[in-house]
């Protein structure tokens, strides 16, 4: 499994816009091959911030990803609202235990 994290700032003024486009990209992306899980959730403390979280089977699917139509749609939509302090990080664990 791949797991993608991270954060990325958004202007006041486009809050509501990016959470719109965020819904869009979770429902579309979740059709995606070898998608887990892809989340966006907002900062109770900073409404401005938010942080995206990625699970994905392997590298191939996360590199399709990169490259599918979902994923330009959302890049293009995304654009002009001025994101910013954007910080991803891509993390390969090489065990997983499930706790629950």
């Amino acid at each position: 499994m791949i797991i993608v994290t991270g954060t990325m700032e958004v202007p006041a003024e486009h809050v509501e816009k990016a959470r719109e486009n965020f819904r869009l990209a979770e429902a579309a992306t979740a059709s995606e091959r070898g998608c887990i899980t892809y989340k966006f959730f907002q900062s109770v403390e900073t409404p401005t911030l938010f942080r995206v979280y990625e699970e994905w089977e392997d590298k191939d699917a996360l590199k399709e990803h990169g490259a599918h139509p979902n994923m330009a749609a959302h890049r293009e939509r995304m654009a002009p609202l001025g994101v910013s302090n954007r910080q991803i990080k891509m993390i390969e664990p090489d065990r997983i235990r499930d706790l629950g």
